[in-house]
């Protein structure tokens, strides 16, 4: 006969079982980027070339969108998936290209919406690196050297370097690009930066340049009018000559929460879709991109359509 002591602490232990996943997970810290580069992803240690590789791009999981902020289920649903499919492929890195949440900060449901993209992301295995990029979302439409400190505080550095197999990959804040308004300091700052780390990574000798983004310089042509969705001509238009003076290979953006493909000379400009809400008929999901020693390959997949393995070469 049971007793009502073990009955008890079998109920207990029940209830313990059936917890919320949330609940049992081990709270993981987020590798950030700082001083301006992401640990373990350098040049000495990745700048040679070891063959072709491939890594996967992600945009706007952005939690809070479906529902207005009200909830996020839905985000965290979708952003699960994707990070299933990341753990299964594999890939090189994973970077989410912005508006990593809905709210930009000082709102009053940012730092819950922080703490569930940051949740959900800790479940990537930790062997694969998961880069963030900073979206207007994520520090304003107009960002201000308050929501710039608070994204640095939960992610790190928003624009940055990194090496992958003699790769040069560099990250920008694009948000300051839209409108430096009202950090126009950051912004100069960052501008200065970009040129002089275009002009090393030339000098590096890499396999590819690479550029990542929120926004996208364009959609489909380098002159493409001023809108919402693109950076404004008068910024641009000179930093599209610094690429193509160092001849970058291509720019991956997100932003239009569809998927866009433009060129400007030898340089792609890749906008992706959101793994968020979509705003047309692209559906949720991601990008794999694989890098071959000549070229450049990629497909967007929606989540229900994500290949089972990715080989490459």
């Amino acid at each position: 006969m049971t007793s009502r002591r073990d009955l008890l602490l079998y109920l207990g232990a029940s209830l313990l079982d059936s917890s919320p996943v949330r609940a049992q997970e081990p709270a993981r810290e987020l590798v950030r980027a700082r001083n301006r580069g992401y640990p373990g992803l350098d040049a000495e240690r990745e700048g040679a070339w070891r063959g072709p590789f491939f890594f996967l791009q992600l945009a706007d999981p952005q939690f809070g969108m479906f529902n207005r902020d009200g909830s996020w289920e839905r985000e965290t649903e979708l952003f699960t998936r994707a990070v299933e499919h990341v753990n299964r492929l594999r890939p090189r890195f994973v970077i989410v290209c912005g508006d990593l949440v809905n709210q930009a900060p000082p709102g009053p449901v940012y730092p819950q919406q922080v703490a569930e993209y940051k949740r959900i992301a800790a479940r990537i295995d930790e062997s694969i690196p998961l880069v963030c990029v900073c979206g207007n979302h994520d520090v304003g439409n107009r960002p201000t050297p308050a929501t710039l400190a608070r994204y640095r505080q939960e992610f790190g550095d928003d624009w940055f370097t990194l090496w992958v197999g003699g790769v040069c990959n560099l990250v920008l804040n694009s948000s300051l690009y839209a409108d430096p308004g009202a950090a126009a300091a950051e912004q100069e700052r960052q501008q200065a930066w970009f040129a002089e780390s275009l002009t090393a990574a030339r000098r590096a000798n890499p396999q590819h340049i690479l550029v990542f983004q929120h926004h996208p310089w364009f959609l489909s042509r380098p002159d493409d009018p001023d809108q919402y969705f693109t950076i404004p001509r008068v910024r641009r238009d000179p930093a599209l000559a610094l690429m193509r003076a160092a001849e970058v290979r291509a720019v991956f953006a997100g932003h239009y929460h569809r998927n866009a493909y433009g060129r400007d000379g030898e340089m792609e400009m890749v906008t992706t879709s959101a793994v968020g809400k979509p705003l047309g008929e692209d559906p949720s999901g991601l990008r794999v991109v694989k890098v071959l020693a000549d070229r450049l390959e990629h497909t967007y997949y929606g989540l229900d359509a994500v290949p089972k393995k990715v080989t490459v070469g």
